[in-house]
């Protein structure tokens, strides 16, 4: 199987249903624990990544990765400390973040489940989600769990990702875990059937910039540590590809126009990078995903339901221009009889066939 089908499953599957996938889905397992704070550390692969916190009263867990992981987070976590794993805080509802917290509630069930008022709701809507993804507490804007060193401070700005999106602060580290609001290090996968939109990202991410102090290391939901400063040109971005879907809309131009305006700023370099990233599960490029949401960004601002949120091309309406039959995050291969994809640019990837 491969990454597009992983994410088809996590994204569109639901909750709950990326567990199977994991379980014969070759991914990379969980690298050895990286330290980045006094007590404050990083689990890559096998999902999200797993934010440690080192409390004075037990571990502190920011999502547990895919399902079946739990114990290869616990063997790291045991590296750097032999004190109970006490509390999960999940960023959203996606089970490459929380597939996971079966492990642990089972080991010890007093463990607390925290997230957002919203991803109680979606895991309560949800009929396959596993109980020990279901929260015993939540928060609508703000939280702060201890004091002290030991203080977490929870955060909702608004939907972007999904409509749940929480912002968990570590002020004694001077560091945030931003799940999949900032993965990667490029455009976000949005997730219209958990309340995600392209439309509301940028407001979320100005508000967060503008109402979180004393942060300097952002923990992305997948991959690596960026800074502040990494965050507040990556809201610009998302705020500049907003503004580029509305002009190639408004002009009756196609979704690559806008992707094309917004190359053109040298600020955005990296984060329209055309290259698969070491380790990335699923996704594509950074490139790749500036046209997905671009394609969100039409449907949403057309009022049309949101079909385009992980590959293939954005139909034609009366509203609005289609997409080109190439798609660099396309899974499927070209229909039986139908006319021959174009080639791809030079330096562009070509599609993954399923």
């Amino acid at each position: 199987m491969k990454r597009t089908a992983i994410l088809t499953t996590i994204v569109v599957g639901g909750l709950t249903a990326a567990t199977v996938t994991a379980q014969r889905t070759p991914l990379p397992g969980p690298e050895p624990i990286e330290k980045i704070g006094t007590n404050l550390y990083k689990i890559f692969g096998g999902g999200g990544n797993t934010t440690v916190f080192v409390r004075s009263d037990g571990v502190v867990l920011v999502d547990t990765k895919l399902a079946n992981y739990g114990q290869a987070i616990l063997d790291q976590v045991k590296t750097v400390t032999d004190k109970p794993v006490t509390m999960i805080i999940n960023t959203h509802v996606h089970p490459d973040h929380n597939g996971s917290n079966d492990f642990f509630k089972a080991a010890r069930p007093t463990v607390e489940i925290v997230t957002h008022e919203n991803a109680r709701a979606l895991v309560a809507a949800n009929p396959r989600s596993d109980p020990a993804m279901t929260p015993t507490r939540t928060f609508t804007d703000k939280l702060t769990l201890g004091a002290g060193k030991d203080r977490i401070d929870l955060f909702y700005f608004g939907a972007g990702h999904t409509k749940a999106d929480a912002f968990v602060v570590f002020p004694a580290e001077r560091a945030m875990a931003i799940g999949d609001l900032m993965a990667w290090n490029m455009a976000p996968l949005i997730d219209p059937g958990s309340g995600g939109s392209v439309v509301a990202l940028p407001d979320t991410l100005e508000k967060a910039t503008k109402g979180i102090k004393g942060v300097d290391k952002v923990i992305e939901g997948h991959g690596h540590v960026n800074t502040w400063a990494g965050l507040r040109t990556y809201a610009e971005y998302n705020r500049a590809l907003l503004n580029a879907a509305k002009a190639a809309l408004a002009r009756n131009d196609t979704p690559e126009s806008a992707v094309a305006a917004l190359a053109k700023n040298p600020k955005f370099a990296v984060l329209m990078q055309d290259q698969m990233l070491k380790g990335m599960e699923y996704g594509g490029t950074a490139k790749g995903r500036a046209l997905i949401n671009v394609k969100v960004a039409f449907q949403e601002l057309s009022g049309e339901p949101v079909t385009t949120n992980f590959a293939g091309p954005l139909p034609a309406t009366a509203k609005h221009k289609g997409s080109a039959d190439w798609d660099p995050n396309a899974p499927a291969a070209p229909r039986p009889g139908a006319p021959a994809a174009p080639a791809p640019a030079a330096g562009t990837t070509p599609p993954t066939p399923r």
